[in-house]
């Protein structure tokens, strides 16, 4: 796979990773499906052509509502009642401060994530040798509970129910983990 594909791939998984808030945004100003869609189709278009062009993004969602921001004026401006006009001014600044709220949560849910992540190593790494080991085969080399019976050399009922208590136990741990360092 070429750098350039591999490249719009992670765009497009991440576009289609933030679609949802992405539409939200849109639809929300807008309040016309068929016109929403239209802008979230165009914000992927100019997307698409600016990571084929190498253009560097750092933030990919806050990229994408910008754009879609002035899409969204546009679309008002074409509008011809005066009232659309004079809404679009003070839409514009709404939009501003609804921006520098998604801003806010996207850095929050970053920091979420990592502090997510980082526990749940923690955990993983607390594990007996066994359990990380079925662990990696199963999510990691994403082997099916065939195999990691196999591998491990219990029965397919035995993987299941490990990997279920596993996945609890990591899921109680994380959450701990986090209420501790809150």
């Amino acid at each position: 796979m070429s750098h350039e594909s591999d490249t719009i791939q992670r765009a497009a998984a991440e576009f289609i990773h933030d679609r949802h808030r992405l539409s939200a945004f849109v639809g929300g100003l807008l309040r016309d499906a068929h016109a929403a869609e239209d802008v979230i189709q165009e914000v992927w278009v100019r997307l698409a052509a600016e990571v084929e062009k190498g253009t560097p993004i750092e933030n990919q969602p806050a990229w994408c509502r910008g754009v879609a921001r002035n899409l969204i004026l546009k679309h008002w401006r074409s509008q011809k009642s005066a009232k659309v006009v004079a809404d679009s001014e003070v839409m514009e600044a709404f939009m501003e401060q609804v921006d520098v709220a998604f801003a806010e949560s996207d850095h929050a849910a970053e920091d979420e994530w990592q502090r997510r992540q980082q526990a749940l190593d923690d955990c993983v790494a607390a594990l007996p040798e066994k359990s990380r080991r079925m662990l990696s085969l199963r999510y990691e080399a994403r082997q099916p509970v065939e195999e990691v019976a196999r591998a491990t050399g219990l029965s397919f009922d035995a993987v299941t129910k490990s990997l279920y208590r596993l996945r609890q136990a990591l899921a109680d741990c994380v959450e701990r983990k986090l209420a501790q360092t809150q």
